[in-house]
């Protein structure tokens, strides 16, 4: 694990903080740090990217990001933890996330406090939805072909067949059987090159990168247009926060809605991938818990 200053100055208050936690953070990162702090302004509370801490590689983000929760409690609230690379990133079923260093958008973001979903369930569509909102910002290109894919990938519908672009894993953490904080740990294929992207296993969608998927008009195709990375993660804290925060985030009703509407195949034969085996049907909606 690289060297990170400790400079945690207010962290036990609550205090929002935005010094530099990495001592010799990326130029990505340095100026992703000095947009969000623009941006903050006079604020009463934190915001999602208030505090971002860089690391160059990590076994997971996810570990790094629970610490601060339980040392800090709600003062952790918008806190994100992003590595150019991680040695045990995992995704849903403990399946591994592979991922080229210094390719991805890969962090931990802390919802607690004033920013604490309704439910577990609603974290996983939160993320989604914000990552959507997102990419259709960076990538105005393409904002018509982002889905959701149940229960917790987004992918890029093609002319041929959809495929993987980012994943989603929740972490809730309860005190006395109430929930105290949750841990949204996004990764996003971002400016991979095909052949450093992971291999399909377990009958999964095929991946592909942002970039590889950067078209002039029409829809996407297998070119190569590298994206900035310090873009997709400001435009993605700022979609969190907009959707989490008092005061702009909506109803649960409402936040299931649009989350439903994005999913990709309703109405579709689906296959499911359990723990243990398959599960074949027919998608023809969702749970208000998003089952």
């Amino acid at each position: 694990m690289d060297k990170a200053e400790t400079a945690r100055t207010g962290a036990k208050s609550g205090k929002s903080c935005a010094c530099s936690l990495q001592s010799d953070p990326p130029g990505w990162i340095a100026r992703a740090r000095a947009t969000m702090n623009a941006l903050e302004g006079p604020r009463s509370r934190p915001h999602v990217g208030h505090w971002i801490e860089f690391h160059h590689s990590v076994p997971s983000t996810m570990p790094l990001a629970r610490v601060i929760l339980d040392e800090r409690g709600d003062g952790a609230a918008g806190t994100v933890v992003i590595a150019d690379h991680q040695t045990a990133g995992r995704g849903r079923l403990a399946r591994g996330w592979e991922d080229a260093s210094g390719r991805g958008l890969l962090g931990s973001y802390i919802l607690c406090g004033e920013l604490l979903p309704e439910h577990p369930a609603l974290a996983v569509m939160l993320a989604g939805l914000a990552l959507v909102r997102a990419i259709g910002e960076c990538c105005p290109e393409l904002e018509d072909h982002v889905r959701l894919k149940w229960p917790n990938d987004v992918i890029a519908v093609e002319a041929e067949s959809p495929v993987k672009v980012a994943g989603i894993l929740v972490e809730s953490i309860f005190q006395e059987q109430e929930l105290s904080g949750v841990i949204l740990g996004i990764g996003v294929n971002v400016n991979q090159r095909q052949e450093e992207l992971p291999t399909v296993r377990g009958g999964g969608l095929p991946p592909s990168s942002l970039a590889l998927l950067g078209h002039r008009g029409g829809p996407p195709h297998r070119g190569y247009s590298p994206i900035e990375r310090e873009d997709l993660l400001v435009a993605l804290c700022r979609a969190l926060d907009d959707l989490c925060a008092p005061g702009s985030r909506p109803s649960a009703e409402a936040v299931h809605a649009r989350w439903q509407r994005a999913l990709y195949g309703l109405g579709a034969a689906v296959t499911a991938h359990s723990a243990d085996r398959p599960v074949r049907g027919r998608a023809v909606g969702t749970s208000a818990q998003g089952a």
